[in-house]
């Protein structure tokens, strides 16, 4: 019958008599939730007079959450956004608890091909704005670390190159601290309009 116990830390004793800490996660998850909803209806206006395909164009915002990516809650904006099965065109804006913000475009199959040649030309202002591109072979890696993402200001013209040309999907990626909390709503904009300028730019 001992066997079948299960055990609880002190910290974690602390923390199952505590409801403190789990409401204001709550409220902390609403507030980007929020956010992310100021975010689209901002992007609406923008998105409707951008030079894109109209099917982007058509496209509805979604913002999903979730309490286990790697282990930790997340909230998700995808817009404007169009998944089908070996086509993709998105744009993902992540909240990742006790990581960072993240801004993603994300190409695959007919709009890899389209926007392959723009994305490759303004590498410098992707770089500029800090972004990452990714180097992984697994198109749903979200996290930013060496392994999976390389930053475009710190790698060479060849080493960018070699990674667009040899995966089936790019993905370019910017993150903003939390440190930056008070800025994010002209951060996530900015970094959001950086991805819409360039893709419009022949």
């Amino acid at each position: 019958m001992n066997e079948a116990k299960i055990q609880l830390s002190e910290e974690e004793l602390a923390l199952v008599k505590n409801a403190d800490w789990i409401l204001t996660k709550n409220k902390i998850i609403l507030k980007v939730v929020e956010l992310f909803g100021k975010v689209a209806k901002e992007l609406e206006y923008s998105l409707y007079s951008a030079d894109l395909p109209a099917e982007i164009k058509l496209t509805t915002p979604k913002i999903s959450k979730g309490e286990n990516y790697k282990g930790l809650p997340y909230v998700v904006l995808d817009y404007p956004r169009l998944f089908r099965k070996s086509e993709i065109f998105a744009v993902r804006i992540l909240f990742w608890w006790a990581h960072y913000f993240s801004v993603t475009l994300q190409v695959k199959g007919h709009y890899r091909e389209f926007f392959e040649e723009r994305i490759r030309r303004n590498a410098g202002i992707f770089a500029e704005h800090g972004f990452y591109l990714s180097v992984s072979e697994d198109e749903w890696v979200h996290e930013l670390e060496k392994e999976h993402y390389i930053p475009i200001r710190e790698s060479s013209p060849e080493r960018i190159e070699e990674a667009i040309l040899t995966h089936p999907f790019i993905k370019i990626s910017a993150k903003i601290e939390f440190s930056r909390w008070d800025q994010v709503w002209e951060l996530l904009l900015d970094r959001i309009n950086v991805i819409m300028r360039t893709l419009q730019e022949s």
